[in-house]
């Protein structure tokens, strides 16, 4: 598609297979050619327009959107242009400010996760593979959330 202009979710809709409304979006099955496939790409259309997807599965939004025969660009309303260099400013700040809040939010979840875990060793307990691997995945996603901060 790649037009610049972005599309509606109903369009994208019509693309997928599965589809299924699912409380303020849908979830349909993921076009990637997993083998888990069913159910687990969520599709959202926010307020501004933007179309978020996530496969619960793959977790590969470019894939999907190979699939499809999309672009990123795809997934967002025309770009606004900002007049003014204090309006590119504001812009600026609250970008950084909505990424700052993300990244606590994610500092939040995964700190949790480390605690439990903490919490366990301290316990004398042993950690299953699954939980190791949950455990590693905390702590990439505290690091990101680090360089976002820093």
């Amino acid at each position: 598609m790649s037009s610049g202009a972005g599309m509606c979710a109903d369009l994208l809709l019509t693309r997928l297979e599965g589809v299924k409304r699912s409380g303020t979006g849908w979830r349909a099955d993921c076009p990637n050619g997993h083998r888990s496939a069913r159910g687990t790409l969520s599709i959202t259309q926010v307020e501004d327009g933007r179309i978020l997807l996530h496969c619960f599965a793959c977790g590969d939004v470019g894939g999907v959107l190979r699939a499809l025969g999309l672009e990123a660009s795809d997934l967002f309303p025309e770009r606004i242009k900002i007049p003014t260099p204090e309006a590119q400013g504001a812009a600026r700040e609250r970008f950084k400010r909505n990424a700052w809040a993300a990244a606590l939010r994610v500092l939040d979840r995964e700190a949790c996760i480390v605690a439990g875990a903490a919490r366990a060793h301290l316990d004398g307990l042993s950690l299953p593979p699954s939980d190791i691997d949950r455990l590693a995945l905390a702590i990439e996603r505290i690091g990101k959330a680090r360089k976002v901060l820093a």
